[in-house]
């Protein structure tokens, strides 16, 4: 008999659990065997109930992902375009009101990503407001600079949420998964205890380890041989 670890994957966890329980269920008046199948497929249940709550959280993710990048792409051209204003303001490149809100530039701004853009767009704000005097769009500038700002950073926060909800999931899961492996362990020794020296009785009950399992096949693309002339 093969043992397992925390190291095969889960589809095939659930895949060796519904072996072992329909093997078991061949002898109905074999209480141990009974009683292991119904262990068994209570510790396969529960993996696999943690398993479908972690992957619904990485799907939960994706949404914002999407959210950060949209939001990183529009505050950026948002700044260029403030930076553009700014040179038509001043007539030229580098002018006073540009040197003043933007001295090295839009790129060490617009070049950041996540919390750290969002920060450095927090001190443009700071400077549109110290600009009011020299530039009567500085103010509306400011609250469009803010508004992105905010919406970014609303952005960043949901996909920190969505992450930490994913990485408790995965300790439970992980949690859930070490149960099975302690529960498909204890049954292989009952099933040694209850055949003793009968190896193929003890076999009998518990498919093969390390093949894969049908999740992991069928996600896998197969060599695929042309038609003949084709």
């Amino acid at each position: 008999m093969q043992g397992v670890n925390m190291k095969v994957p889960v589809s095939k966890c659930i895949e060796l659990a519904a072996f072992s329980i329909r093997m078991f269920s061949k002898f109905p008046d074999n209480a141990v065997l009974v009683a292991l199948a119904a262990g068994l497929q209570a510790a396969s249940d529960d993996l696999w109930n943690a398993q479908s709550a972690y992957e619904g959280a990485l799907r939960a993710m994706i949404p914002t992902r999407v959210d950060v990048k949209f939001e990183n792409l529009v505050s950026d051209r948002r700044i260029r375009l403030t930076q553009q204003k700014v040179e038509i303001a001043d007539g030229k490149k580098d002018g006073r009101i540009g040197k003043a809100l933007f001295p090295e530039g839009s790129s060490p701004i617009t070049r950041l990503l996540g919390q750290s853009q969002v920060d450095a767009m927090k001190d443009l704000e700071g400077r549109l407001e110290a600009t009011v005097p020299l530039w009567s769009d500085a103010t509306s500038e400011k609250a469009d600079i803010k508004k992105h700002r905010e919406n970014y950073k609303t952005a960043i926060d949901g996909r920190q949420s969505a992450e930490q909800k994913a990485q408790d999931l995965l300790a439970l899961r992980d949690a859930a998964k070490d149960r099975f492996v302690t529960k498909y362990s204890q049954t292989q020794s009952l099933v040694e205890a209850e055949f003793p020296r009968d190896k193929p009785m003890q076999e009998l009950f518990f498919d093969e380890v390390r093949t894969k399992s049908v999740q992991e096949k069928a996600d896998t693309p197969e060599e695929q041989t042309p038609a003949d002339g084709g």
